[in-house]
């Protein structure tokens, strides 16, 4: 999956959770809607203690929901994104950050 987008809400009354994959080209999809939005209710009552209970068990649920959901794309997407390199790996933009960081150290010493 390329590009993904999440997006998280909380109001006083829900928290809405919203997110769009795109799936490498070839991918069986499973006739799976790749964007979502949930609403999970926030049910809470008039101390602060019971708002922030209420707001933890929505998160929870939203926590699992969603996690079932992506983990359910990841198992469908399966090998088709190993060949794609980490995030961690530098760019051709970012080649010469490396010697940046050992000047600098050599002259602080």
């Amino acid at each position: 999956m390329s590009t993904t987008v999440i997006s998280l809400t909380i109001m006083t009354s829900a928290i809405t959770i919203t997110y769009e994959l795109n799936p490498p080209a070839g991918v069986d999809t499973k006739g799976k809607d790749t964007s979502s939005t949930s609403t999970f209710p926030v049910s809470g009552g008039t101390t602060p203690r019971e708002f922030y209970g209420g707001l933890r068990a929505a998160l929870e649920q939203a926590r699992t929901q969603v996690g079932d959901e992506l983990t359910e794309w990841r198992d469908l997407v399966g090998k088709a994104e190993l060949g794609k390199e980490p995030k961690g790996k530098a760019k051709n933009g970012d080649v010469g950050d490396d010697e940046d960081e050992e000047e600098e150290e050599e002259a602080e010493t």
